[in-house]
């Protein structure tokens, strides 16, 4: 995942395919596939002007290999 500022982001096809998730402060805004429930993409609650999209659910985008991929230690997260 890599944070763009939401101006770099442009969705162009399958919005009405997806549902959205808030909790806590109402700041972050999480995105799922209605049909498979896999995560697409979030705005972020740092920052709000970002977006982290989930490449992995992307067609035609090569992943970067697996030493060029950051890992997130998920039970720290504040």
């Amino acid at each position: 995942m890599k944070a763009e500022h939401k101006s770099q982001f442009k969705m162009t096809a399958g919005k009405d395919q997806l549902s959205s998730y808030k909790w806590n402060k109402m700041i972050a805004e999480h995105f799922f596939c209605k049909n498979c429930g896999v995560y697409t993409h979030h705005k972020r609650r740092r920052d709000p002007q970002q977006i982290c999209i989930n490449f992995a659910c992307l067609d035609g985008v090569e992943m970067p290999s697996e030493e060029d991929i950051g890992l997130a230690d998920g039970s720290s997260h504040d």
